[in-house]
Parts: structure tokens; C-alpha cells; sequence
């Protein structure tokens, strides 16, 4: 099977979690395809991190930054520590890397035709949402990972929308991609166990490693074709954006951290 990941660079979450399914299916993903993070400038992503991090998380955060920066340039020069990016884990793995701006861009459907030709492509945090034309190219379909119980918590920073809730547990879905954002039907869903002195990191990194699992446990049943995906009940999806700082503020006082 020819498989085709997309995603984006993210320095704290994405890196363990692409490394885990590249090995996995280490001799099938054929493309890692790098989105731009955000869409936006790193100046705008810095701002809207400190907005709802606060001063002190943030300067955290940077600090933790500036170490996976580094730690990219030395592995890059030899493995040292686990990757930090998204190239790094195509470079360790041998995955030819392309870079579109814009994923949908009929230049670029034809380098996924022609070029990289997916049996299935798999989204790990793409930051697009994909068109009927990339959506229509690989013979098996779409798939993505989703941190959060579907058709429950839509939208960004599903983790945290579920600890700041109250849910007893979170969850992965890995559903089949349309047009509409988190609205494919359903192949799997796994829970996530929300334990007493998790952090939002916690809980991040948690539904990263369950997610992998849940991936490649789908990815298997379509390989096989043993599928049986079932729709999304529309009328149960709760849809949620970015989280501010008031949002922040009211899970600290649940006495949970974000870090």
C-alpha cells in the first residue's frame, strides 16, 4: 500500500507521533507532506499562543522552543535525541518531503496524481481542509485523526475543549475525510484516559500515542477490507475554536495546568 501523510510542523506533539507510524508501516508511506502550520506568520502564532498561555507558560513554552530548535540542527547533523520536526522524521525514515502551500492547488493535485500516486492518505494535524480533487485521488480514500469524540468537540484544540469541559475520559476518532471539516464517517474511536493531576500537555501527549495506535489499527481494517464505518450523527456535533486567555484561566481553576 502506498501511503501519503499530510501534515504540518509542530516541535512539541507531531514529531513522536509520525515517527511511530512511519515505523510502523515503514515500507508503504511513500510522501510526508508538510502544510504551513497555522497559515499564518510565527509572529501571529506567538501572539495568539501568548494570549492564551499567559507570560509565565509562554516563557516556558519558548524555552521548550528554542530546545527543540536546536535539537533539530543537531539531528540533523546525527540522531541524537527523539525528532523534533516533521522533516527530521522524513529524513530518518527515507520519505521523499513535499512542501505545497497550498495543498488543493491543481499544481500540486497533479504531483499527488502523477508523482506520489497515494493508495491512501492519512492526515496527522493537516492544516488544510482538502477539496473534492485531492480528496478524490487516493483509490482508498482519506483518512484523518481526530483528538476528540466525534461528532463531539469539532474544531481546534479538541483536548483541551474536553479536560476544560469536564469529560471523565477524552477520545480518538479516525474517520474518513470530506469537504466539511471533522464530518466523514466514523472507522474507530478509542478513549483516552483523563487521569487526576494530568496537564493539558499530559493529556496531549496521551492522545498522541493512543492516536498512532488507533491510526494504524485502522489503516490495517482498510488494507484489509474490513471497514465498517458509520456515520456521523450530525445532530450531536458541538463545534469549538481556538481557546483566550479567560478560557485558560477557567481550567486552572479546575486546579489542572497547561503545561
Amino acid at each position: 500500500m502506498r501511503i501519503a501523510i499530510v501534515t504540518q510542523e509542530d516541535p512539541f506533539y507531531l514529531p513522536p507521533a509520525l515517527d511511530a507510524f512511519c515505523r510502523a508501516r515503514r515500507t508503504d508511506v511513500v510522501a510526508l507532506i508538510i502544510l504551513p502550520a497555522f497559515n499564518e506568520r510565527l509572529t501571529a502564532t506567538a501572539s495568539r499562543l501568548y494570549a492564551f498561555y499567559g507570560p509565565w507558560d509562554f516563557t516556558r513554552l519558548a524555552m521548550r522552543y528554542a530546545w527543540a530548535i536546536i535539537a533539530n540542527r543537531l539531528n540533523g547533523l546525527r540522531p541524537l535525541t527523539r525528532p523534533y520536526s516533521a522533516h527530521d522524521v522524513a529524513r530518518r525514515h527515507a520519505i521523499p518531503v513535499h512542501r505545497p502551500a497550498k495543498i488543493n492547488a491543481p499544481e500540486f493535485v497533479e504531483v499527488l496524481r502523477t508523482t506520489i500516486r497515494p493508495d491512501l492518505l492519512v492526515s496527522i494535524a493537516a492544516s488544510q481542509i482538502l477539496r473534492k480533487a485531492v480528496l478524490g485521488t487516493p483509490r482508498l480514500g482519506c483518512i484523518n485523526l481526530h483528538s476528540a469524540p466525534l461528532p463531539r468537540y469539532q474544531g481546534m484544540m479538541p483536548n483541551f475543549w474536553t479536560m476544560v469541559e469536564g469529560e471523565p475520559e477524552a477520545a480518538v476518532t479516525v474517520h474518513y475525510m470530506v469537504e466539511k471539516l471533522d464530518a466523514g464517517d466514523i472507522i474507530l474511536q478509542r478513549a483516552v484516559p483523563i487521569r487526576p493531576p494530568d496537564s493539558l500537555h499530559d493529556l496531549m501527549v496521551r492522545s498522541k500515542v493512543v492516536g498512532v495506535e488507533a491510526l494504524l489499527e485502522a489503516v490495517d481494517q482498510i488494507e484489509r477490507g474490513t471497514v465498517t464505518a458509520r456515520p456521523m450523527d450530525a445532530t450531536r456535533a458541538t463545534y469549538f475554536s481556538f481557546p483566550k486567555r479567560a478560557d485558560a484561566q477557567r481550567l486552572r481553576r479546575m486546579g489542572r495546568a497547561l503545561l
